[in-house]
């Protein structure tokens, strides 16, 4: 039980504090700001993650927002810390289970995605790209993803 609440506070973290990383790394990668030596050496310190992973990724992130979403709203308007805790933990364990029940990830995989992602401007546009596709074909509205222009 122990690897669960690890997990579901680690999937909670991204819904809640991390979801807009993958916005940001795209928005450093656009900063002329000074990279961190770790940055100019991706290939050998990110992980190697194929196209059917990011696909997997894409599809639960979209269903892991959905949660956040939902969820948001009320956390904010409860009228206590508990209430707030309370809400935090159903919108957790919701999260999990969104993954869980994506094919072709873990909820490990998901959260070491959204790292390598913080860490590697490249894997957070090939992110985005297959959030795009992902929120496209699923009918989800893509609005707040990056257009892709070519």
């Amino acid at each position: 039980m122990k690897l669960n609440r690890t997990l579901l506070a680690g999937v909670t973290a991204v819904a809640f504090g991390i979801a807009g990383s993958l916005g940001v790394a795209t928005a450093q990668e656009a900063s002329p700001a000074a990279p961190a030596p770790e940055a100019q050496a991706p290939a050998a310190t990110a992980p190697q993650i194929d196209d059917q992973k990011l696909q997997s990724f894409a599809t639960a992130f979209l269903e892991v927002s959905e949660v956040t979403q939902e969820y948001q709203p009320q956390i904010a308007a409860a009228g206590s810390v508990e209430a707030q805790q309370k809400l935090q933990q159903e919108a957790g364990q919701k999260m999990v289970d969104a993954v869980n029940s994506t094919d072709g990830i873990t909820v490990e995989e998901y959260n070491m995605i959204i790292q390598a992602a913080q860490a590697d401007p490249e894997l957070a546009q090939r992110i985005n790209g297959e959030i795009t596709k992902a929120a496209a074909a699923g009918g989800a509205p893509a609005a707040q993803q990056p257009a892709q222009q070519q």
